[in-house]
């Protein structure tokens, strides 16, 4: 999977700085300088021979260029052999759009959301470090505080979990559930396609600070958590672009940062994949309450992760258990469809307002999903008070007009239980 972050940032960016904190970074995080290579006896990251990371500079004719381009680094492979699995993309501004983007796309065999968050982050306070003098290496103060400017190669992420929680993932379920039931989630496919006109496009949604305010804090009375309530919403969303009138069992799948379970701390800032997944399916019907909804996501989640991880990192080859799945796929010819809905969730970053003279004004970022992934998934991060969400879809499985309803209905289900909030709250005054 190819994992693409978008970063819209207010400012004329040098391409010549940018090429500079690019070679820094390569030389600080080792999952920079590496690739992919086959062997006999399976695959492996190889360090030999690395390139730098490829920098392209466009120049910006159009305000909602970065999209397109966006939606072309999804399906573009790391085909270079000597290449790094990273590559970045700028959109540099113009008077008439004074908006630029940096577009920074990773193999997600290197990469998790927080590894991607520190990236961009690392990739501009250090540009500010260069813009204002810092010109070498050893004149740069790191990010975050350590003796030395590059960072170690970590151990695998089998031998760096702590034993306990490598085991089957089994979700707890309400004793009070139809098991049989549960076992068949409903998947959203309007059409199928082979694998070469399936095609990822993105959709960006931004659930401005008194929403998001009010959200959190309803979130905080009803006894759950954000990531719950954006679970019920893409719930309930799917419900109604679905068209069933009756019950309706989805599945529904949350990413996992592993790094909190791992023997040794496992810090912000380095770069790599440590994440996994936990899944859970939940009943809906036309009655189904928003908030007893959110709640159970949430309950689920922490059931699932309460000392048992998702089995793919398990003993078994994750390479192996890939490639077995994406061949059992070709070879029914389906849809690569795995679940109903997911959602990587990255959190809340306290990103700096500025950096020197750039400011981010949004990020957003989604994964290739054309090949394996969910019928419908949400990339959500928050930062400056705002939540941003990004919404990736396949077509022609699921057609834009289907996910742009999805998209919007979701947006409306966080809107109006923050108007509920507040029509309570005005109740409550009077």
């Amino acid at each position: 999977m190819i994992d693409v972050n978008i970063a819209r940032i207010e400012g004329v960016i040098e391409t010549n700085i940018l090429r500079k904190v690019l070679d820094f970074l390569q030389n600080r995080h080792p999952m920079l300088r590496v690739r992919i290579i086959e062997l006999a006896d399976g695959t492996y990251f190889s360090s030999q021979n690395i390139k730098k990371i490829p920098l392209e500079t466009i120049s910006k004719t159009d305000e909602n260029q970065w999209l397109e381009i966006a939606e072309k680094q999804l399906h573009e492979k790391f085909s270079d052999e000597f290449a790094p699995l990273c590559r970045i993309t700028l959109l540099q501004s113009s008077l008439a759009h004074p908006i630029s983007e940096i577009i920074a796309t990773f193999h997600h065999a290197i990469t998790d959301g927080l590894s991607c968050m520190n990236f961009i982050d690392e990739l501009l306070f250090y540009y500010q470090k260069i813009e204002q003098g810092e010109q070498t290496f050893e004149q740069m103060t790191p990010r975050v505080s350590t003796k030395n400017i590059a960072l170690p190669l970590l151990p695998p992420v089998e031998q760096i979990l702590d034993s306990s929680f490598v085991e089957l993932n089994e979700v707890k379920k309400p004793e009070t559930e139809n098991i049989k039931e549960q076992k068949v989630p409903i998947l959203i496919i309007e059409n199928e396609a082979p694998l070469n006109q399936r095609r990822t496009h993105l959709l960006t949604r931004i659930i401005n600070p008194e929403i998001l305010s009010k959200l959190i804090e309803q979130c905080k009375q009803q006894k759950t958590t954000v990531h719950g309530a954006l679970c019920a919403a893409m719930l309930l969303g799917a419900t109604k672009i679905s068209g069933c009138k009756e019950s309706i069992n989805f599945s529904c799948s949350s990413n996992i940062n592993l790094r909190k379970y791992s023997k040794t701390e496992v810090k912000k800032n380095y770069i790599g994949c440590f994440v996994s997944s936990v899944e859970s399916i939940h009943n809906l019907t036309g009655n189904t309450n928003f908030w007893n909804l959110a709640r159970a996501c949430k309950n689920q989640v922490d059931n699932s992760i309460n000392g048992k991880i998702n089995d793919l990192i398990k003993e078994q080859s994750l390479s192996d258990i890939t490639q077995q799945t994406i061949q059992n796929v070709l070879e029914r010819n389906s849809t690569g469809r795995i679940k109903t809905i997911n959602l990587s969730n990255r959190g809340k970053f306290d990103l700096a307002e500025n950096y020197g003279k750039l400011k981010i004004k949004e990020i957003y970022f989604t994964v290739g999903q054309h090949i394996l992934g969910p019928c419908l998934w949400l990339g959500a991060l928050t930062f400056h008070k705002q939540l941003f969400c990004s919404f990736a879809h396949v077509t022609p499985l699921i057609s834009s007009e289907t996910m742009n309803s999805f998209a919007d209905g979701v947006v409306d289900i966080l809107e109006e239980t923050s108007l509920m909030t507040r029509e309570s709250d005005r109740k409550r005054d009077i």
